[in-house]
């Protein structure tokens, strides 16, 4: 008797243990840089989940989806945000993932379009891309190859390339705008309501962003470079320094990623804790004011997680 009440007091304590950690667990969610809109967004999700669930949810800022990816592909982070470009290309070993496919990140949510374009100081004679031709523009961001795939699809609207401009390499977005500020560069690229962004416009007086031109053609010349992405208009807003009127820009769903390895219960709390606080996450970063839960699970033509679909499917957002 006293024998199995000690084995029995073992199990126990074995189980409450293990139930302590799991409680406890720490999980990482990968991102760009400081300074980001993928910072921003991952520090907001993070944020939510962690005083919303059990888990302890940590930002792990690196180079980009580029780098990622490959982390969440292979266990070593939890999760990740990303434009679906990277998500759509990693899942098929395509573009910045030529020859070395991702099939283990998988989609969690949809959070909201990601905008990017061009941008010159507010006093700059260049008014439109044919004007880039000949300017000193950063190029190639290495440790954001996403970036470079949009810079390639908005001058494609235009019938351009980065063959014809100056290109500046550069390993990052921000590192672009970094040099932007110091006037190494004509012109930066990042996104729209980056802090990035905000502190260039306060740096050099202002600034102006060059609009991509709104047609059917300049859209298919965007798409046929950037799947899964399309020309929008966006309209002045506090947050966007820069913009004055009705912009056309490049824009792409940004996602929450999560690995194959992350439990089906883990990700199913954490899209559910995000579809049942927009008003949360709104408040925790700007970027997520757009931010719809009703369209947290479009066909993108990216692979979704098996808790991701359990929760949607229970929700009616899928079939």
């Amino acid at each position: 008797m006293a024998l199995n009440f000690k084995i029995t007091a073992i199990a126990a304590v074995a189980f409450v243990t293990s139930a302590t950690l799991a409680l406890g667990q720490t999980v990482g969610i990968g991102s760009n840089p400081q300074g980001s809109a993928a910072y921003a967004t991952a520090s907001a999700i993070a944020k939510v989940v962690s005083q919303e669930t059990d888990l302890n949810m940590r930002v792990v800022p690196q180079g980009g989806p580029v780098v990622t990816i490959p982390l969440v592909n292979n266990g070593e982070l939890e999760f990740s945000v990303s434009n679906s470009i990277p998500a759509f290309f990693g899942q098929r070993g395509g573009a910045m993932f030529k020859d070395r496919p991702q099939p283990n990140v998988k989609m969690v949510a949809a959070l909201y379009n990601l905008n990017v374009g061009f941008f010159v100081r507010a006093d700059s004679d260049i008014m439109t891309l044919e004007d880039l031709k000949g300017r000193k523009v950063a190029t190639e961001f290495t440790k954001q190859k996403v970036l470079a795939t949009m810079q390639s699809a908005m001058l494609a609207t235009v019938g351009m390339s980065t063959d014809d401009v100056v290109g500046v390499p550069v390993p990052s977005g921000g590192r672009g705008v970094e040099d932007f500020i110091a006037g190494k560069v004509d012109v930066g690229l990042f996104s729209l309501t980056s802090g990035a962004v905000l502190k260039a416009s306060a740096s050099v007086g202002g600034i102006r962003w060059l609009p991509v031109p709104m047609t059917d053609e300049a859209q298919a010349a965007l798409v046929a470079k950037a799947p899964g992405s399309y020309i929008e208009a966006v309209f002045p807003a506090e947050n966007r320094p820069g913009i004055s009127e009705p912009t056309g820009v490049f824009a792409g769903p940004f996602l929450l990623l999560a690995g194959d390895g992350v439990s089906e219960d883990t990700v199913y709390e954490v899209a559910k804790v995000m579809h049942a606080n927009a008003e949360a996450l709104g408040a925790a970063a700007p970027q997520f004011k757009s931010f719809d839960p009703k369209g947290m699970a479009p066909n993108l033509k990216v692979e979704m997680h098996p808790g991701a679909i359990k929760f949607y499917k229970e929700i009616g957002l899928l079939e």
